[in-house]
């Protein structure tokens, strides 16, 4: 399964090196956008100029993609199944909330509230959604396997373990504040400080933190990582079947993105269409 995944995140990568293309944009345009096609260029795409104020996009690339938690928390995974290493275990189960969550955020990736709704698969003729798709669903049948079998062993969730690979999530996020607040797509000051409009950046990222304060917003999530991961061990040692102790974290996760769409916590980038120009 290890190595059977770890193909699977390869071709993902490639898909993301030479695949130049934008949600919003397709979504006017289709096939025909401007952004929408291979090329093997890997640097170097990023062509745009401010046009009354508005940031107009000529070319733009997937690089991004690479800066994304859900690619991290999978190579936790296959790599544990490979290598059979404790703390990678303990930094998959870590890391489980990440991809579940993000499926259920991003499965309608134009309008969250609406994965409540006869819509929620308008948007998956679009090729790149699939794949993001791909990586969620991966991810989740790994974490899923692990901690199943993690249960089954009697082997007890270790926060001294967990919490490298929990603040190596915050680490992550810091490279996307320092790779990517430059890029036009954060209105602002810098991204980092309070007025800035700095976040997470994707696609499909779920990324518009409430406040922004030099990337220690970021807390907020180690917070509720903590928060989740405690409420998955006192649950679970309540429960003798392993069967059905695999159930609570899925059912903390789903709960919990339940509750953030209610109350709009959850959003994504805003990229509109018009910055997108067509000939």
């Amino acid at each position: 399964m290890g190595y059977f995944f770890l193909v699977v995140f390869f071709i993902m990568s490639l898909f993301y090196l030479f695949y130049d293309g934008w949600l919003y944009e397709w979504v006017k345009f289709g096939y025909q956008g401007i952004n929408q096609h291979w090329d093997l260029k890997v640097f170097g795409d990023l062509d745009y100029e401010i046009i009354n104020g508005e940031y107009v996009y000529y070319s733009t690339h997937n690089l991004q993609h690479f800066l994304y938690l859900c690619h991290y928390s999978a190579a936790f995974c296959y790599f544990y199944l490979i290598t059979g290493n404790e703390w990678l275990r303990q930094g998959a189960i870590a890391t489980m909330a990440f991809p579940v969550m993000s499926f259920f955020g991003s499965i309608n990736p134009i309008y969250v509230r609406e994965i409540f709704s006869t819509d929620v698969f308008r948007f998956h003729s679009y090729f790149l959604q699939f794949v993001f798709d791909l990586n969620h669903i991966s991810g989740s049948i790994m974490g899923f396997y692990i901690f199943y079998t993690s249960m089954r062993d009697k082997v007890k969730m270790d926060f001294k373990k967990m919490t490298p690979f929990i603040l190596f999530t915050w680490l992550i996020y810091m490279m996307t504040k320092v790779v990517m607040t430059e890029w036009p797509f954060w209105m602002g000051d810098s991204g980092w400080g309070p007025t800035g409009a700095g976040g997470y950046y994707d696609t499909n990222q779920i990324n518009m933190f409430p406040v922004h304060f030099y990337g220690l917003e970021y807390l907020i999530v180690v917070g509720l990582l903590y928060f989740i991961n405690a409420g998955v061990k006192f649950s679970s040692a309540r429960i003798a079947n392993p069967k059905w102790q695999v159930v609570v974290p899925y059912a903390f996760f789903v709960g919990i993105t339940i509750i953030m769409v209610l109350i709009g916590a959850l959003q994504l980038q805003n990229i509109p269409w018009q910055a997108f120009p067509q000939t």
